[in-house]
Protein backbone atom coordinates (compact mmCIF):
# COMPACT_ATOMS: atom_id res chain seq x y z
CA UNK A 1 0.00 0.00 0.00
CA UNK A 2 1.43 3.47 -0.47
CA UNK A 3 2.37 5.97 1.36
CA UNK A 4 -1.71 7.51 1.85
CA UNK A 5 -4.60 4.82 1.84
CA UNK A 6 -7.15 4.55 -0.59
CA UNK A 7 -10.59 5.64 0.14
CA UNK A 8 -11.58 2.21 -0.67
CA UNK A 9 -9.14 0.55 2.14
CA UNK A 10 -10.58 3.35 5.01
CA UNK A 11 -14.24 2.11 3.96
CA UNK A 12 -13.30 -1.44 4.60
CA UNK A 13 -11.26 -1.36 7.20
CA UNK A 14 -13.73 1.17 8.88
CA UNK A 15 -16.20 -1.52 8.75
CA UNK A 16 -14.25 -4.27 9.70
CA UNK A 17 -13.16 -1.82 13.01
CA UNK A 18 -17.29 -2.16 13.75
CA UNK A 19 -17.18 -6.22 13.70
CA UNK A 20 -16.21 -8.94 11.34
CA UNK A 21 -17.56 -8.94 7.87
CA UNK A 22 -17.42 -11.27 4.66
CA UNK A 23 -16.97 -9.54 1.59
CA UNK A 24 -20.58 -8.98 -0.16
CA UNK A 25 -21.64 -7.78 3.18
CA UNK A 26 -19.61 -5.20 2.97
CA UNK A 27 -20.25 -4.32 -0.45
CA UNK A 28 -24.15 -4.42 0.30
CA UNK A 29 -23.22 -1.86 3.35
CA UNK A 30 -21.48 0.93 0.21
CA UNK A 31 -24.34 0.15 -2.02
CA UNK A 32 -26.76 0.32 0.51
CA UNK A 33 -25.82 2.74 3.13
CA UNK A 34 -22.79 4.62 1.84
CA UNK A 35 -23.84 4.95 -1.85
CA UNK A 36 -24.70 8.67 -1.33
CA UNK A 37 -20.99 8.98 -0.30
CA UNK A 38 -19.02 6.79 -2.62
CA UNK A 39 -19.03 4.22 -5.16
CA UNK A 40 -16.76 1.81 -5.06
CA UNK A 41 -17.13 -1.67 -7.90
CA UNK A 42 -17.28 -4.75 -6.96
CA UNK A 43 -13.88 -5.68 -8.80
CA UNK A 44 -12.26 -2.78 -6.88
CA UNK A 45 -13.97 -3.80 -3.27
CA UNK A 46 -12.74 -7.67 -3.64
CA UNK A 47 -9.05 -6.49 -5.14
CA UNK A 48 -8.50 -3.90 -2.09
CA UNK A 49 -9.77 -6.92 0.20
CA UNK A 50 -7.24 -9.38 -1.04
CA UNK A 51 -4.22 -6.25 -1.02
CA UNK A 52 -5.55 -5.69 2.75
CA UNK A 53 -5.23 -9.35 3.37
CA UNK A 54 -1.52 -9.83 1.73
CA UNK A 55 -0.62 -6.69 3.16
CA UNK A 56 -1.89 -8.05 6.75
CA UNK A 57 -4.06 -5.16 7.26
CA UNK A 58 -6.99 -7.73 8.23
CA UNK A 59 -6.96 -11.69 8.36
CA UNK A 60 -9.52 -14.68 7.97
CA UNK A 61 -11.30 -14.69 11.40
CA UNK A 62 -13.48 -17.75 10.06
CA UNK A 63 -15.01 -19.38 7.09
CA UNK A 64 -18.93 -19.65 6.56
CA UNK A 65 -21.11 -22.44 4.64
CA UNK A 66 -24.65 -21.44 4.63
CA UNK A 67 -26.94 -23.89 2.52
CA UNK A 68 -26.01 -25.23 -1.00
CA UNK A 69 -23.55 -21.45 -1.64
CA UNK A 70 -19.63 -21.69 -1.96
CA UNK A 71 -17.81 -20.90 1.50
CA UNK A 72 -17.04 -17.56 2.26
CA UNK A 73 -14.54 -15.61 4.16
CA UNK A 74 -15.52 -13.78 7.39
CA UNK A 75 -12.89 -11.27 7.58
CA UNK A 76 -11.31 -8.74 10.73
CA UNK A 77 -9.08 -5.85 11.21
CA UNK A 78 -5.91 -6.59 12.31
CA UNK A 79 -3.94 -4.12 15.11
CA UNK A 80 -1.85 -3.01 12.14
CA UNK A 81 -4.78 -2.81 9.88
CA UNK A 82 -6.50 -0.99 13.12
CA UNK A 83 -2.78 1.39 13.22
CA UNK A 84 -3.44 2.23 9.57
CA UNK A 85 -6.96 3.21 9.78
CA UNK A 86 -6.47 5.33 12.89
CA UNK A 87 -3.67 7.35 10.81
CA UNK A 88 -5.03 7.58 7.36
CA UNK A 89 -8.99 8.37 8.53
CA UNK A 90 -8.15 11.97 9.92
CA UNK A 91 -6.27 12.74 6.15
CA UNK A 92 -10.26 11.97 4.71
CA UNK A 93 -10.95 15.14 6.85
CA UNK A 94 -8.07 17.45 6.40
CA UNK A 95 -5.85 17.62 4.31
CA UNK A 96 -8.12 16.98 1.49
CA UNK A 97 -7.28 16.83 -2.14
CA UNK A 98 -8.53 20.04 -4.23
CA UNK A 99 -12.39 19.00 -5.77
CA UNK A 100 -12.88 19.05 -8.92
CA UNK A 101 -16.25 20.42 -10.58
CA UNK A 102 -17.14 19.21 -14.56
CA UNK A 103 -19.09 22.34 -14.60
CA UNK A 104 -15.90 24.46 -14.65
CA UNK A 105 -14.89 22.89 -17.84
CA UNK A 106 -17.90 24.32 -19.40
CA UNK A 107 -17.12 27.54 -18.28
CA UNK A 108 -13.53 27.66 -19.26
CA UNK A 109 -14.62 26.85 -22.38
CA UNK A 110 -17.99 28.49 -22.50
CA UNK A 111 -17.42 30.84 -25.69
CA UNK A 112 -17.00 27.99 -27.44
CA UNK A 113 -20.79 27.21 -26.86
CA UNK A 114 -23.90 28.34 -28.64
CA UNK A 115 -25.12 31.19 -26.63
CA UNK A 116 -28.46 29.57 -26.32
CA UNK A 117 -27.26 26.13 -25.58
CA UNK A 118 -24.66 27.38 -23.22
CA UNK A 119 -28.22 29.17 -21.48
CA UNK A 120 -29.73 26.31 -21.92
CA UNK A 121 -27.79 23.86 -19.76
CA UNK A 122 -26.85 26.72 -16.83
CA UNK A 123 -30.74 26.86 -16.23
CA UNK A 124 -31.13 22.90 -16.18
CA UNK A 125 -28.10 23.01 -13.60
CA UNK A 126 -29.80 25.37 -11.84
CA UNK A 127 -33.29 23.63 -11.77
CA UNK A 128 -31.52 20.72 -10.50
CA UNK A 129 -29.89 22.15 -7.85
CA UNK A 130 -33.12 23.73 -6.82
CA UNK A 131 -34.80 20.84 -6.62
CA UNK A 132 -31.99 18.55 -4.98
CA UNK A 133 -32.14 21.59 -2.01
CA UNK A 134 -35.54 21.03 -1.72
CA UNK A 135 -35.62 17.30 -1.59
CA UNK A 136 -32.49 17.28 0.74
CA UNK A 137 -34.28 19.45 3.38
CA UNK A 138 -37.13 17.32 3.02
CA UNK A 139 -35.45 14.81 3.69
CA UNK A 140 -33.10 15.82 6.20
CA UNK A 141 -36.80 16.29 8.45
CA UNK A 142 -37.92 13.30 7.65
CA UNK A 143 -35.33 11.69 9.22
CA UNK A 144 -35.10 13.93 12.26
CA UNK A 145 -34.41 12.23 15.21
CA UNK A 146 -34.48 8.30 13.74
CA UNK A 147 -31.39 8.43 11.68
CA UNK A 148 -27.96 8.51 13.35
CA UNK A 149 -26.53 12.27 13.52
CA UNK A 150 -23.68 11.73 11.59
CA UNK A 151 -25.93 10.42 8.71
CA UNK A 152 -28.01 13.59 9.21
CA UNK A 153 -24.50 16.00 8.76
CA UNK A 154 -24.27 14.70 5.69
CA UNK A 155 -27.45 15.64 4.56
CA UNK A 156 -26.40 18.70 6.05
CA UNK A 157 -23.14 19.12 4.58
CA UNK A 158 -24.49 18.68 0.78
CA UNK A 159 -27.01 21.28 1.57
CA UNK A 160 -24.86 23.91 2.37
CA UNK A 161 -22.63 22.65 -0.71
CA UNK A 162 -25.95 22.63 -2.63
CA UNK A 163 -27.22 26.17 -1.35
CA UNK A 164 -23.32 28.00 -2.18
CA UNK A 165 -23.83 26.42 -5.98
CA UNK A 166 -27.42 27.83 -6.30
CA UNK A 167 -26.11 31.66 -5.83
CA UNK A 168 -22.74 31.10 -7.60
CA UNK A 169 -25.52 30.05 -10.37
CA UNK A 170 -28.13 32.94 -9.98
CA UNK A 171 -24.50 35.46 -10.50
CA UNK A 172 -23.28 33.68 -13.41
CA UNK A 173 -26.39 33.03 -15.29
CA UNK A 174 -26.92 36.31 -15.82
CA UNK A 175 -23.57 37.64 -16.80
CA UNK A 176 -23.06 34.36 -18.78
CA UNK A 177 -26.76 34.41 -20.97
CA UNK A 178 -25.27 37.04 -23.24
CA UNK A 179 -28.70 38.39 -23.98
CA UNK A 180 -30.50 34.52 -24.79
CA UNK A 181 -33.41 34.37 -23.70
CA UNK A 182 -34.20 30.66 -23.49
CA UNK A 183 -36.94 29.40 -20.90
CA UNK A 184 -36.63 25.25 -19.97
CA UNK A 185 -38.73 23.39 -22.47
CA UNK A 186 -41.03 20.41 -20.84
CA UNK A 187 -38.31 18.08 -22.37
CA UNK A 188 -35.70 19.98 -20.12
CA UNK A 189 -37.36 19.46 -17.11
CA UNK A 190 -37.73 15.76 -17.73
CA UNK A 191 -34.23 15.42 -18.08
CA UNK A 192 -33.60 17.37 -14.68
CA UNK A 193 -36.40 15.74 -13.19
CA UNK A 194 -35.20 12.12 -14.00
CA UNK A 195 -31.72 13.16 -12.45
CA UNK A 196 -32.93 14.88 -9.64
CA UNK A 197 -35.27 11.46 -8.95
CA UNK A 198 -32.41 8.88 -9.34
CA UNK A 199 -30.55 11.47 -7.07
CA UNK A 200 -33.39 11.40 -4.60
CA UNK A 201 -33.78 7.77 -4.45
CA UNK A 202 -29.89 7.53 -3.58
CA UNK A 203 -30.02 9.24 -0.75
CA UNK A 204 -33.31 7.97 0.37
CA UNK A 205 -32.00 4.48 0.19
CA UNK A 206 -28.68 5.64 1.96
CA UNK A 207 -30.01 7.77 4.92
CA UNK A 208 -33.05 4.72 5.48
CA UNK A 209 -30.86 2.46 5.86
CA UNK A 210 -28.50 3.76 8.02
CA UNK A 211 -30.81 3.56 10.79
CA UNK A 212 -30.60 0.60 13.41
CA UNK A 213 -32.76 -2.18 12.44
CA UNK A 214 -33.91 -1.07 8.97
CA UNK A 215 -33.44 -2.85 5.90
CA UNK A 216 -36.14 -2.89 3.92
CA UNK A 217 -36.97 -0.33 1.23
CA UNK A 218 -37.23 3.50 1.95
CA UNK A 219 -40.93 4.83 2.64
CA UNK A 220 -43.21 5.27 -0.21
CA UNK A 221 -43.66 9.67 -0.80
Amino acid sequence: MGRSAKLRDIVVLGLLKEQPRYGYEIKMIIDHVMSHIIDISSGSLYYGIKKLLQAGRIEEASVEKVGRRPERSVYRITESGLKLLRRELPKVIFPQARPTFPINLGLFFFDTLDDTEGHRRLLMWQERVRLTIEFIEELRERYEGEAPASHLLILDHNLCYYRAEQQFLSDTIGQLARGSEYALTTGDMEEVELEVENLRRQFDYSVHNSIPGKTAEPRKH
